[in-house]
C-alpha cells in the first residue's frame, strides 16, 4: 500500500513499484502460475543470469568511476559493503580469463583494485584477497600490496578499538597527578 499510485500521485517509481509488487503477488497466490513461472526461470536462468564477458578497458573504465566516488565520498559516510559489492561484481565468472588480457591494461586494473581496497575493512580486504588468489601466481606484487592494506587496516581498526581505552586511562592518570599535586 506504501506504493499505491492513490497514495503516490504523480510518482513514476512508485507507479513502477506498486506494478511489481502487484504481478509477484498475482504469480505468488497462484500455485499453477508460481510453477509456469519457476519453470521458466529455470530453463532461461543460464542465459539470464550468466555475466557477459567484459574487455579490461571496460573493465578499467567501470573501475575508474567506483574509485572516483570513493574519492569524492565522505570518508565516514562510505558505504564499505557497496564498495567491496561493486568490486566483486567487476570480476568474471572465471578470474583466471583476466590472465589472458593485456599485461600492461591488467596491471593499471589491478592497481585501482587495490587503490579501493584501502578503504575496506580487513574483513571485506580479506574477502577481496581470495577472490583475487588465482593471479597471485603471475602478479606476486599484488598479494604483497593487498596483504600490506590489510596489515595498515588491523593496525588502524585495533587503534580504533582501543583509543577509548587510553583515553580512559589518561585521564584517571591526571586526575591521580592533580589529587596529589593539590594535596601536597
Amino acid at each position: 500500500m506504501a506504493y499505491h499510485p492513490d497514495r503516490n500521485p504523480n510518482d513514476a517509481l512508485a507507479a513502477a513499484v506498486f506494478t511489481d509488487v502487484a504481478e509477484a503477488y498475482k504469480i505468488l497466490s497462484d500455485e499453477e502460475a508460481r510453477k509456469q513461472y519457476n519453470n521458466e526461470r529455470y530453463l532461461t536462468a543460464d542465459q539470464e543470469y550468466r555475466r557477459p564477458a567484459e574487455t579490461i578497458e571496460t573493465l578499467i573504465q567501470r573501475m575508474t568511476r567506483i574509485n572516483k566516488q570513493v574519492k569524492n565520498a565522505d570518508p565516514f559516510r562510505l558505504n564499505k559493503d557497496a564498495l567491496l559489492y561493486s568490486v566483486k561484481q567487476l570480476f568474471p565468472d572465471d578470474i583466471e580469463l583476466l590472465l589472458q588480457t593485456n599485461e600492461t591494461l591488467l596491471r593499471q586494473f589491478l592497481e585501482m583494485i587495490c587503490n579501493a581496497a584501502e578503504h575496506l575493512s580487513s574483513h571485506q580486504t580479506n574477502q577481496l584477497i581470495a577472490l583475487l588468489q588465482p593471479l597471485y601466481n603471475k602478479h606476486a606484487w599484488l598479494q604483497q600490496r593487498l596483504t600490506g592494506s590489510l596489515l595498515q587496516q588491523r593496525k588502524e581498526e585495533r587503534w580504533q578499538k582501543n583509543k577509548i581505552v587510553l583515553a580512559v586511562a589518561l585521564a584517571i592518570i591526571l586526575c591521580v597527578i592533580i589529587f596529589f599535586a593539590a594535596s601536597a
